[in-house]
Parts: structure tokens; C-alpha cells; sequence
């Protein structure tokens, strides 16, 4: 399919393939859509909202020309031609009417051009036509409600939900959703929509033959062809070149691109769709070359946006800062932007510790990274004894610098506090890399593990331990009710650390938000528990309800309006209904979702079924104490061990079958499904159930 498209497809257009029935072999769409409901752009009038995958007619008076959207990409103007462009464009948001944007349109798609349409196509792609080198360039239009333009998945779905539902008429979705698709609301065709299209983009993610890079696909043989290249030289050698001083220099590819094209023998720019695919080649070689280690000696490269001009990288010289030590180099976390606003993010990481000063930061809180995008930062930190004692929690001079100057609020929920404040907003202020004027409660123990959220637009922190299912006992010490970490805690209470604890707590890896729609964040689900109990609307048998808008602003404050970041909190909620963590519900008149907590007594299990199957759920909840079985990144100079190699080959075959590719990539290795705490368990690729005894299934 993706050879029969140009070589390149997006996961909005491979919907696109399915629904309306694409024919690679005619390279052609067989079901005829009504292009009443194309979105209409006409020669020197405004760029309508046109997301990856929405049809177009291009009219010029009376005759006109039939397309659909391919790639959009930011493009923005102040960029040099060696990819040079400044940090605040690395990661900002896509502001409507100000920004400029690049449509690549695909006249192909609806079979051979006939004589009058090929002289159409000709007038359009001529100089001034409208159709510079098979693309749109314009100002990046209002999109629908709460919708970025980077949200493309969020854009499509709004598009055939909305001005383009007619087109769904030609597929079988009306008759999913029910027998009469007109009573069924936009906000549920475009959840459908968008589910459907999520999931495109992840088997894309792992279909033999493909390498996906955000949204896109294409054939891997095409792109490793380009790795061979000598523009990829070109692009190698300008890309991972910091800047001087030591700062990180930004690349922007598509200009980069351009100028070295233009330079070849046959030169017509980055043209069309092939002019999108040579820009996600470039991307998977930079990241093939990142997570093999074969970058210049003292080099730190990553990727820091996804959407402007096809992709931005960053590079400087080792070594960096804790939130970047933490963080996969292919996660696109808008560092960049963060820089712009005079923030020390991305700086030299400090001197390491002198041998006088090791027993000192043996003692010192750890802080980890378990989540970073442009809009969130979720953290797990092991809180020493001595910052217990000073009232400070440390959060490192890199994530304050996330979050806006000034003073800070902390909401502080100790799971089981007897403490009437518990849960309190407390008023606290920076000290170089921590927070004081904290008040712990009485019952935190050294070592205890938080997990700290902010919203990197808002002043509030929000932090919560979590109680252990299975409460630890120690000599000489007591019972430890909370998970913890194991040094820390005999370190602060003043055991010998060779008896141990049987205390096998490890943080997550960090996750990203790959592509421009917001994944479910599983560091969150703590916060949104204890966010629920604490300030949710009180619901049958003491349970507790809240739908996403009210629960983001119950997280990170009323004065945080970020559609991303409530698409994330709802994301997240959705994932927990599928594992049981929490229940969902339609909301009255038709209004948002509503998300229930329930707690764990006979009249609360008993009016939970009964909503249950008033909703139609069945099925036993999953469990979030299963990790899913992951690669994982490896510390430089370390390699997989042999039964890890073939572990995830034997892994890779039962979720793809025989043909999978069962090699490790470089630099990883693959972590086994297990019950958390627990240790390696099988491979399997499914979720364990949990029987309401906490025995797991057999997968």
C-alpha cells in the first residue's frame, strides 16, 4: 500500500485505504466519494483546515482538481538553508493564523489524471499556480474547538465527523455505532474515528517490510537505501554539529533538505509526496544512527519536534542535565522551547561529585523521569531522611526550570495519612535544585517513593505516595507500609544495607508522547486516584466520579486550559476503565465522559456491577501491576544478554507470526512481562487478567 501511495503513508490515509477501499494495483480509490464534502481550496483564497488524510478540490473558477492531504508539516520562515533555526520554534505550539504551514497534496489517489485534469495539475504547479512543488504553504488555520493543528489523528477525526460525515456513509462505521447513525453525535463518531486511526498507527509501528516515524510509514527498503547516501552524509554531518559555547544547536530538516536537493544535478526541490518521504528517511537514519552510538565522539543528538518542517534535532556536547539523561533521545519533548524562555533546561550537567562528597550523595534524594512532553512532566522521587527533616523536596535545578519562575503550590497526599490537612495546598518556594517550606506528614518514612506531576503552564505540583499491597516488615525497624526505596530508607533509619528488605520497587521507564495525538500516561494513575477520592462528586456506595475537564483542573489547577493535556488526563482515565482501575460513563445530555472510583467494600463491588452492566461492560478487569512486556534502553558499552535475544524473538513471533523481525535493535534489550514487584515472568504480549483473588491467567 505504501509503495501504491508514493511511497509514503500516513495512518489517517491508511484509514482512508480501508474505509473507502484503495486498490494498489489500480492506485486508486474504488468507492466514489461525493466531493461535496472535499474541502475546497481555490486559487489565492485562505488555506481552509486541511489535517493528513481529508480530501481536497483545488478549483480555479469553473474547473477544478481532486487530491488528499498526504503530510502536513509545520514551515515555519526564519530558518537558515543549513537547517539553522532558533530554540523557541523547536516544540512551540502551532498558533493559528501566525504560524505557516506545508500541505502536501496527492492527486494521484483518484487514478490516471484524465487530459483536462493533467493540464489542471500543470497550471496549479506552475510558479505563482497555488501548488508550489505539489504543496500548499499558508498560514496555519483555527482548527476545530480544542484541536491543535499538530493534533492531525484529533483533526481528521473532526473533519469526517463533521463537514465530511457524509463520506463515512460510503464505509460500514454508521452501522458499527448503531442502526440508525443519525442520532449518533460528532464527539462519538470522531472518538471512533480516532480509536480506529490510533490503532492504524501502531500496527504501522510494527508491520514487517515498514519503519514508521510518528504518523508516517514507509518501505524499509526505500529508507534504508537513503541511509547509504551521500546526502545523508550531508545531513549527518550538518546535524550533529552543537553550536559554539558548547549550547545545542537546533536543525530544522525540511530547509536543510532543500538546500542540499537543490545542489544535486537534476534539482525540483523537495517535490510531492516523494518530497515528504525523502524527509522521513532522513529521520529514521538520524534515529538509526542515535540508537546505534555511532554519533561523533562527546555528541548528544535527539530529536526535539516532530511536526515543524518535518522534523527538528538537537545537538550538544556531552555531558547533559539529569531531565535529558532520563530521557529516550527519540522522545520529541520540545526542549527547545523550553530553552526560549530563559530557562537553564539543556545546560552542561554539573561536575560529578568529589570522593569527600560521595557518602553525601549516596544519602541525597533520587529524582527519576517517568513522563516528559510539551505539556507534562511526571517525576518519581525517593525523599531522603535529611530532606524529610529540612522540609525540602528535591525536584533538580532541570525540572524546576519546566516549570513558570516564582513560587509554587504543592498538593501533598500521603496515602493513609491520619492527618486531617492531608491533601492541603501548602505554598512553597525554589531553593537551587529543590522546594522548601514542605510540610511531611509524621508518618513518612526515609526512602519514601512520591510520584510528583506538573503541568508545565501551570504553578501547581501534585504529588502522592502509594500504599504497598503487601506491607513490608523490618528488623529493627517495623512495618513499612508505602513503597520505598530500599537504600534510602536503611541508609535514613540507620540499618545495616547488606540484610536488605525484599523491597523490589524499580520506576518505570520514562514514556513519551510519540506523534501529535496524547497517549495515556500509566504514571498518572496514582494522581487521579487520589484526585478522585479526595475531590470527586460523591456517587453510589461512597464512590467517587469526576469527568476530564473537572479532573485536570482538579490536578493542576483552574487556570491550566490546555486541550492537550486533558486529552492526556482522558486518555489516561479511558486506559484505566479497560483495566479496571476505574469505571466510565456517559455523561447527562450528552455532556463529557464521567470516570468513577470505586472503593474496595462488599456494597461498593455490588453497586459497581450493577453499573456495569447497566453500561454494558463484562469482562474481569486487567491489572496495572502488569508490566507489559517492553524494550528497553541499555547503558552505553552494555549489550543483551543471549537469553534476552532470544526471549523477545520468541515474543515477536507470537504477536506477528513467523514472518516478524525477531532482532533486537541495537543498544536494547527486552524486559518480560511481569506482575510488578514480582520479577521476570513470560513473554507474553497480552495484558495478565486478575481473578479477584490476584492470581494471574495464563495470557
Amino acid at each position: 500500500m505504501a509503495v501504491a501511495r508514493g511511497g509514503l503513508i500516513h495512518a489517517c490515509s491508511a484509514f482512508n485505504s480501508i474505509y473507502f477501499d484503495y486498490d494498489p494495483r489500480l492506485r486508486r480509490y474504488m468507492r466514489e466519494p461525493d466531493p461535496d464534502c472535499f474541502a475546497t481550496v481555490s486559487v489565492g483564497g485562505t488555506l481552509p483546515v486541511l489535517p493528513a488524510g481529508a480530501f481536497v478540490r483545488l478549483t480555479r473558477g469553473s474547473r477544478e482538481l481532486w487530491g488528499e492531504v498526504a503530510a502536513v508539516l509545520g514551515a515555519a520562515a526564519d530558518v537558515d538553508e543549513d537547517g539553522w533555526t532558533g530554540a523557541a520554534r523547536s516544540g512551540a505550539p502551532a498558533e493559528a493564523d501566525q504560524d505557516r504551514q506545508r500541505v502536501v497534496i496527492d492527486t494521484d489517489v483518484f487514478g490516471p489524471l484524465s487530459a483536462s485534469e493533467s493540464i489542471e495539475r500543470g497550471r496549479w504547479l506552475r510558479p505563482g499556480g497555488g501548488l508550489e512543488n505539489g504543496q500548499l504553504l499558508g498560514p496555519v488555520p483555527s482548527s476545530w474547538g480544542d484541536i491543535s493543528a499538530r493534533d492531525q489523528i484529533g483533526s481528521f477525526a473532526a473533519y469526517l465527523a463533521g463537514p465530511a460525515r457524509a463520506l463515512l456513509d460510503l464505509g460500514p462505521l454508521p452501522r458499527w455505532l448503531t442502526s440508525d447513525s443519525t442520532g449518533v453525535s460528532n464527539a462519538d463518531v470522531a472518538r471512533s474515528i480516532r480509536t480506529a486511526v490510533e490503532c492504524l498507527a501502531q500496527i504501522m509501528a510494527t508491520a514487517p517490510g515498514l519503519r514508521a516515524w510518528d504518523l508516517y510509514a514507509r518501505p524499509a527498503a526505500e529508507a534504508a537505501s537513503f541511509s547509504a547516501s551521500a546526502t545523508f552524509q550531508e545531513v549527518q554531518r550538518a546535524v550533529c554539529r552543537p553550536a559554539p559555547g558548547n549550547r545545542a544547536r537546533y536543525s530544522a530538516l525540511w530547509p536543510l533538505l532543500d538546500a542540499l536537493v537543490r545542489e544535486g544535478e537534476h534539482y525540483d526541490g523537495l517535490t510531492g509526496v516523494a518530497g515528504a518521504a525523502l524527509a522521513i528517511d532522513a529521520n529514521l537514519a538520524l534515529a538509526d544512527v542515535t540508537t546505534s552510538r555511532q554519533l561523533p565522539d562527546g555528541i548528544d543528538l535527539r530529536v526535539d519536534d516532530l511536526w515543524q518542517h518535518a522534523g527538528i534535532w538537537r545537538a550538544q556536547r556531552l555531558p547533559v542535565d539529569d531531565v535529558l539523561r532520563e530521557l529516550d533521545p527519540l522522545t520529541p519533548a520540545g526542549i527547545g522551547f523550553m530553552e526560549s524562555r530563559d530557562s537553564r533546561v539543556g545546560d552542561p550537567a554539573p561536575p560529578a561529585p568529589s570522593a569527600e562528597s560521595g557518602e553525601a550523595e549516596r544519602g541525597a534524594s533520587r529524582v527519576t523521569v517517568l513522563h516528559i512532553d510539551d505539556e507534562l512532566i511526571v517525576l518519581s522521587v525517593a525523599v531522603s531522611k535529611a530532606d524529610l527533616t529540612g522540609g525540602r523536596l528535591r525536584l533538580t535545578h532541570a525540572v524546576l526550570d519546566l516549570l513558570p519562575p516564582g513560587d509554587l503550590i504543592l498538593q501533598l497526599h500521603h496515602d493513609g495519612s491520619p492527618h486531617t490537612d492531608d491533601g492541603a495546598e501548602q505554598h512553597v518556594r525554589r531553593h537551587q535544585d529543590t522546594i522548601q517550606v514542605v510540610s511531611w506528614p509524621i508518618a513518612v518514612p526515609p526512602g519514601l517513593h512520591l510520584t510528583v506531576a506538573a503541568a508545565r503552564a501551570g504553578r501547581r505540583l501534585v504529588a502522592t505516595s502509594l500504599r504497598l499491597a503487601n506491607p513490608v516488615d523490618v528488623a529493627g525497624f517495623g512495618t513499612v507500609n508505602w513503597e520505598f526505596d530500599e537504600a534510602l530508607f536503611c541508609l535514613g533509619a540507620g540499618l545495616d544495607t547488606s540484610q536488605g528488605t525484599q523491597q523490589s520497587w524499580q520506576p518505570w521507564a520514562p514514556s513519551v508522547a510519540r506523534g501529535t495525538w496524547r497517549p495515556a500516561v500509566a504514571a498518572l494513575e496514582h494522581l487521579i486516584v487520589e484526585a478522585l477520592k479526595r475531590d470527586g462528586d460523591r456517587g453510589l456506595a461512597d464512590s467517587r466520579q469526576l469527568d476530564g475537564r473537572r479532573l485536570t483542573a482538579t490536578l493542576f489547577g483552574p487556570d491550566v486550559r490546555s486541550a492537550a493535556l486533558l486529552w492526556t488526563i482522558i486518555h489516561t482515565c479511558e486506559d484505566m476503565a479497560v483495566l479496571g482501575l476505574l469505571t466510565q460513563s456517559p455523561g447527562l445530555s450528552r455532556g463529557p465522559d464521567v470516570f468513577t472510583w470505586w472503593p474496595s467494600t462488599p456494597e461498593a463491588k455490588e453497586a459497581r456491577a450493577s453499573a456495569e452492566w447497566r453500561d454494558g461492560g463484562s469482562g474481569p478487569p486487567l491489572s496495572r501491576r502488569w508490566i507489559r512486556p517492553q524494550r528497553r534502553r541499555l547503558p552505553p558499552e552494555q549489550r543483551p544478554s543471549l537469553k534476552a535475544q532470544l526471549d523477545y524473538a520468541r515474543w515477536r513471533v507470537e504477536v506477528e507470526g513467523v514472518d516478524a523481525d525477531t532482532e533486537l535493535p541495537p543498544g536494547t534489550t527486552f524486559v518480560h512481562g511481569h506482575l510488578k514487584g514480582s520479577g521476570p515472568g513470560k513473554p507474553w504480549h497480552r495484558h495478565v487478567p486478575q481473578d479477584l483473588e490476584g492470581n494471574s491467567g495464563n495470557g
